[in-house]
């Protein structure tokens, strides 16, 4: 073997190498789930597919390792290896430099660093007109003074059939909701069939659980809807982000949203006022129960969630939430 061949192999076996490095990474990512922390789901179809093309890549690879240096006759002089190291380590650094950072750089959940960077997307209005809200308002001083629609006369409806009555001696028991009234409620509104379907679907929870699947959907639909909703009792889970501004009775449950990957990252959340707010630690994990209160400010209505039950838990393996574009199943 002459030197020009040892040396055409060395460089086919660097490239053996680097292909195989992205293959076991990209596989280690989807095995362990990792790939959750850059990607949003609905792209991590490309990763498979870019994993297959990388293994036929390696493959190849290595076939020209084993048999050897070919000559090919395809006029485009697009087949030769780099001449000087300096081009080597120019070209090959380029795939090496990546590679490197996703095998020795820990992942790191987006946090309230970033959420301060970004801002936070909250019920109605954004997180700095709702940190001048006053916690210690009373609830009849904050809401707005109008004369109920027929919405809203159908939500208070609904309320008196779903509470007990306290003039009996025996347990009255409860009217189950007509679904076609609580669909009226919110059809009158014009806000399309999917909100309506989602709010509905909401609704006719004795505790809103403000899941994974349906955190967005639902903070969305709760934006809408705002003084339907005010009263009902929730339950969801996020990070604490505390803000310079805030009370000492403020924090937000918050989480991260990603569209295509964690470079479009947005923050959304729910503002929580609770006695003990300031004991719960920046970025820590709480699960939060209590119910919603329908404030204004600057003109805007809003809702706040008055905390009954503030719980640590742990941080979930997949952080983010995404925007589902389907009514969750039950709400027809």
């Amino acid at each position: 073997m002459d030197q020009n061949q040892k040396k055409w192999k060395r460089h086919y076996i660097l490239r053996t190498l680097i292909l195989s490095g992205f293959v076991l990474l990209l596989a280690e990512m989807i095995i362990t789930g990792r790939l959750s922390q850059y990607l949003a789901p609905r792209l991590h179809m490309l990763n498979y597919v870019t994993l297959g093309i990388l293994i036929i890549l390696t493959i190849a690879s290595i076939r020209q390792v084993i048999i050897g240096q070919s000559d090919y006759d395809c006029d485009c002089d697009a087949h030769k290896i780099p001449r000087s190291p300096w081009t080597s380590l120019i070209v090959y650094g380029l795939f090496c430099l990546p590679l490197a950072m996703g095998i020795f750089m820990p992942d790191k959940t987006l946090g309230s660093a970033m959420a301060e960077n970004l801002g936070v997307n909250l019920l109605s209005n954004d997180v700095r007109k709702l940190a001048q809200v006053n916690a210690t308002v009373p609830e009849m001083e904050s809401q707005v003074d109008v004369q109920p629609n027929d919405g809203e006369r159908i939500a208070e409806d609904v309320r008196k059939q779903a509470e007990p009555s306290n003039t009996s001696e025996e347990p009255v028991k409860t009217v189950p909701l007509e679904e076609a009234q609580i669909r009226q409620l919110f059809a009158e509104s014009d806000f399309g069939d999917f909100y309506t379907d989602i709010a509905v679907f909401l609704y006719k929870q004795p505790v809103i659980k403000l899941d994974d699947k349906v955190f967005l959907d639902g903070l969305t639909t709760m934006e809408l809807y705002a003084k339907e909703f005010a009263g009902k009792e929730i339950e969801t889970m996020g990070f604490v982000y505390h803000q310079s501004d805030f009370s000492e009775e403020q924090f937000v449950v918050a989480r991260f949203s990603v569209s295509c990957c964690t470079a479009d990252a947005s923050v959304f959340g729910i503002l929580v006022e609770d006695k003990q707010a300031k004991n719960y630690p920046i970025d820590s994990w709480v699960k939060v129960r209590g119910k919603l209160e329908l404030r204004n400010a600057d003109g805007y209505d809003m809702l706040v969630l008055k905390a009954t039950q503030v719980e640590p838990v742990d941080a979930p393996k997949d952080p983010y939430v995404y925007y589902s574009f389907e009514a969750p199943q039950g709400s027809e």
